[in-house]
Formats: C-alpha cells, structure tokens, sequence
C-alpha cells in the first residue's frame, strides 16, 4: 500500500498502517486528479457565482458570467490569468451564454434577445443578430457556431454571420450540450445522456443517464457526474471513469499547456501542471508521529 501526502504548510500525522509515505512539498495548494497533480493558483473570488467560463489564448483572458448585485439578473466578465486583474464587461444584462471562437480569438455572449459579440476597445457586449432567439448556450467548434435556444430547448447551427439559425436535429429539452472534434453532437436532455454520431445516429450512453461540464481535449470527450470524471465514448454509448473529484466546478475547461481553469463557489482557480517534483520515502513506524 503507498499513501501520498501533500501538503505545504505543516505534516503531523499518527500511522498504524503497513506502508509506505511518500511526502510532497511543494510551495502552494496543490490538486491532485487522478494520478495528475496540479498546482492549484486562485485568480479572483471578486464575483458571485461565476459560471460559463471561455478562455481566449491570444489575450490570456478567461471570460466568464456571475451574478450581479447591481443588475440584479446576470452579468458578465473576465479575468487575465497571468496578472489576475479582472473588469466588468458592459453592454448586455441578462447574460446566459459565453463563448470564444479559437480561431479568431472573437469572444460571444448569449441572451434572451439574442447574439452579442464583444468590443475589446470599449470593453462593451454589442448585438449582432437573432434578436427573437433566447441563447441559453453557445458553442464554437472548426469555425462554426451552435447554440441552444431556451424557446425550445433544441440545438441550432448559426448561418449567415449570426444572423441566421438552422435546426441541428430534432432533440428537445436540451440542456447541455458539447460539439468534440469528429463532430459528434454530446447532448443532455430530461431524458438522457445521448451522442449523435457526426452529427447524425443518436445513440444513448448506456452507463450515465445525467452528465455535465462537457469537455474536449484532442480526440477525446469528457463530463462529470456525480463528482467523478468519465471519459465518453460516442459511438458505443459508454462512459468510462477516469477520476474521483474532491471539488464540485460550476464550470471546468483546458487552458494552455495542460492548464484547467474552473469555478467554485465565488473562487475561480487555475490548476498548473506539476511535471517535475522531489519525492521523500519515510519507512514506516509503527504508532509514531511525523511532524
């Protein structure tokens, strides 16, 4: 049997096992998934609630919506993840949906009367369309925009510059919903977890009824239910575990270089990898204190 410890402030631990201590210090919090371990760095607790969260690489700004006290219905934000400095975005009320477009590094806002884009010049939201839609999610995946409209809770493909919007299937009372790289549509409804096969058979996964936080790394998808992280599989309609979670994210997405930014609460935190560590091996001792 191997315990692993870590910790960064102090160790004082009575043992009465048959193992092996392996002690990890480090100089901050650390999370530890999987067999992964970060180091755990929080960006702001200024906002209540923050959700949606959407990462620009160019500017190194995480986008995000909270609740706001002086709107009184939600607002939206972001914060630069290298000097954490964090502003208001004016424009819009009412926000439901946040996304940014990899390729263009365009960040976009959804709301009950429509489709906003925003001006990094004035720091302001503007509407750019489909004023009778009710965006209540937003997509981006190989320059082509998605969206749930909470009219009707089906997913639709923007057209036209945002303009436009066509209907992507029939399935209704969506919830939640991810397009991945091989263009499989992974969706929530009141019914179930389902997976449409580049974007056409449907196939419901047969291990989770309920998932959310939909997350694309490379060739692979991922979402978590019930604290647990599971890897799924589209085609064969099964989601395999690949880690116990000891923190509950509102939202959870990549960064750069390995990083993962998610929110908790009213904290927003960024894990950095750990590649790189010392490692001390204590023999055990029967019935002693380690401090």
């Amino acid at each position: 049997m191997k315990i692993i410890l870590l910790t960064y402030v102090t160790l004082s631990l009575v043992l009465n096992l048959e193992a092996k201590i392996t002690i990890l210090l480090t100089d901050g919090p650390i999370q530890k998934i999987g067999p992964r371990i970060y180091k755990k760095e929080l960006l702001t607790n200024e906002f209540n609630d923050p959700i949606e969260l959407a990462y620009d690489s160019a500017t190194r700004n995480l986008f995000f919506m909270y609740m706001d006290d002086e709107l009184q219905n939600s607002g939206r934000a972001f914060v630069n993840v290298i000097t954490k400095r964090s502003k208001k975005i004016d424009g819009i009320s009412r926000n439901k949906a946040t996304a940014v477009d990899p390729e263009t590094g365009d960040v976009y806002f959804g709301s009950d009367d429509g489709l906003y884009i925003y001006d990094a010049l004035t720091n302001t939201a503007k509407n750019i369309g489909l004023y009778n839609v009710n965006v209540f999610k937003v997509v981006i995946r190989d320059n082509q925009m998605y969206l749930i409209d909470a009219n009707n809770h089906m997913i639709y493909k923007v057209t036209n510059r945002g303009t436009r919007t066509v209907k992507l299937g029939n399935a209704k009372t969506v919830i939640d919903f991810e397009i991945d790289n091989n263009k499989n549509v992974h969706f929530v409804t009141m019914c179930g977890l389902y997976c449409a096969v580049g974007g056409e058979e449907i196939v419901k996964n047969n291990d989770l009824r309920l998932a959310y936080n939909f997350i694309v790394d490379g060739e692979k998808t991922y979402a978590i239910a019930e604290g647990v992280l599971y890897e799924i599989d589209c085609a064969n309609g099964t989601a395999s575990k690949v880690a116990d979670l000891d923190f509950i994210p509102r939202s959870i997405i990549f960064g750069d270089y390995g990083d993962i930014f998610y929110s908790e609460n009213d904290n927003i935190y960024r894990l950095r990898p750990i590649t790189s560590y010392l490692v001390y091996n204590l023999p055990r001792r029967s019935q002693h204190n380690l401090t």
